[in-house]
């Protein structure tokens, strides 16, 4: 009793070195990285008789056409079009159609951005989720005018269909007023 009793002041840093040594358990053991968010990519596409038989199925409401949108063409990794307008789908779908008269049915085009790109000017029509770009340098040079021409009369006055010449040739299209 005596020995305890002369050497209690050594509990007191005995505890506090243990409680230390579990707290620096306890971290390590929650030192884990924070996962990486990757979008879901749809790899697959519909035929021309599956896509005709699911307008037949059922009147599309704006998820139905987003999704339409994400299944006819194939997304540049990164982009993101989650928040887009549902103007944009229906334009986004026009413009597929563009694709599919010029180039034939089996053609996918390709969405190289939403609203994803760093690079674009502040002004941009991307940040508001109003415009998207399309791949259009794979596309033979004498049938890229007219998929623009085409793509700007589908869409009408309410659209603007920019073909970005350049280094990073793209087809851009926004929408004129948001309002």
């Amino acid at each position: 009793m005596q020995f305890f009793v002369k050497h209690l002041y050594l509990l007191a840093p005995i505890f506090a070195i243990a409680i230390l040594g579990g707290v620096y358990l306890l971290i390590k053991a929650n030192d884990r990285p924070i996962p990486k968010y990757e979008p879901k990519q749809v790899e697959e596409t519909w035929s021309a008789e599956e896509y005709v038989r699911h307008l037949n199925l059922k009147p599309f409401n704006q998820g139905e056409v987003h999704k339409l949108l994400l299944k006819r063409t194939r997304q540049k990794p990164g982009v993101y079009l989650e928040s887009l307008l549902p103007a944009m789908d229906t334009a986004g779908i026009e413009i597929i159609h563009c694709y599919h008269v010029v180039m034939g049915d089996d053609y996918v085009p390709v969405i190289t951005s939403g609203n994803d790109y760093p690079y674009h000017l502040r002004e941009s029509k991307h940040y508001q989720n109003a415009a998207m770009d399309f791949r259009i340098v794979d596309v033979p040079l004498n049938k890229r005018r007219k998929i623009v021409e085409m793509a700007q009369d589908k869409l009408g006055h309410r659209f603007k269909v920019l073909w970005e010449k350049g280094e990073m040739e793209h087809l851009h299209v926004e929408m004129v007023n948001i309002d």
